[in-house]
């Protein structure tokens, strides 16, 4: 798994590829609590991301309470069906915003 921080508009966009499970879900958490800046809304781009286990999935909960505690606004771009569906079946969905690209975020 790579992860990478870009800047898109006033978005701070973290690019994902590769797949979040138990192995590669910490430097993920790791990247998170070192770089995210406090001030600037999170896109998370998952479009390289082919699969994510439960682990991956409490990382986005884990994140979206984070930037609540922030007060940024989060913001997931192209989730695979696959993850999706997982999320909706378990109720995760609902607690995001989800767009199929970063062009797509309004005002971004």
């Amino acid at each position: 798994m790579q992860v990478q921080l870009e800047t898109y508009g006033n978005w701070q966009v973290i690019r994902v590829s590769g797949q979040i499970d138990s192995k590669t879900v910490g430097e993920l958490r790791d990247f998170i609590d070192t770089e995210l800046k406090p001030s600037q809304p999170v896109a998370l781009e998952l479009t390289d991301v082919p699969f994510m286990s439960s682990a991956g999935l409490r990382t986005l909960l884990t994140l979206q309470r984070k930037t609540q505690d922030m007060g940024v606004d989060l913001v997931l771009i192209g989730v695979a069906d696959d993850i999706a569906d997982t999320m909706k079946v378990t109720g995760f969905f609902e607690f995001f915003t989800v767009y199929e690209t970063l062009q797509a975020i309004p005002g971004a």
